[in-house]
């Protein structure tokens, strides 16, 4: 009888990367950001809006180290959200991401957000 010995997946816990309450001031206000190689993805809560704001979420990556930021996603949202949860899927970079908010409508309100990363 031999008995063989697999290496096992390697379980990838992920860590709070960002948390809080961002309390918009009508400028663009990162909310998340990270640097290295790894992957993120977390949600905001758009709860507080009411009829005549706007908020814009937007995602950038930096395509090499020592580069610009570049936007590839923008979003925007207008009015009461009846599904206030906006959630980021997992997105890999090997040199950077951020994640910001801006609201450009309306009285300014506080926004709450979580992100988590794994590497």
């Amino acid at each position: 009888m031999s008995v063989t010995i697999t290496k096992l997946p390697q379980v990838v816990k992920p860590e709070l990367l960002a948390q809080g309450t961002l309390k918009a001031d009508g400028s663009e206000q990162t909310m998340a950001e990270f640097v290295g190689v790894g992957k993120v993805y977390g949600s905001v809560d758009l709860q507080e809006m009411q009829a005549g704001d706007t908020v814009v979420l937007r995602q950038y990556l930096k395509l090499k180290n020592g580069g610009a930021y570049k936007k590839y996603g923008e979003e925007t949202y207008t009015g009461a959200q009846a599904l206030p949860v906006i959630y980021f899927p997992e997105k890999a970079t090997d040199t950077a991401l951020k994640i910001s908010l801006q609201q450009t409508v309306g009285i300014l309100k506080s926004f709450d957000y979580s992100f988590m990363r794994e590497e």
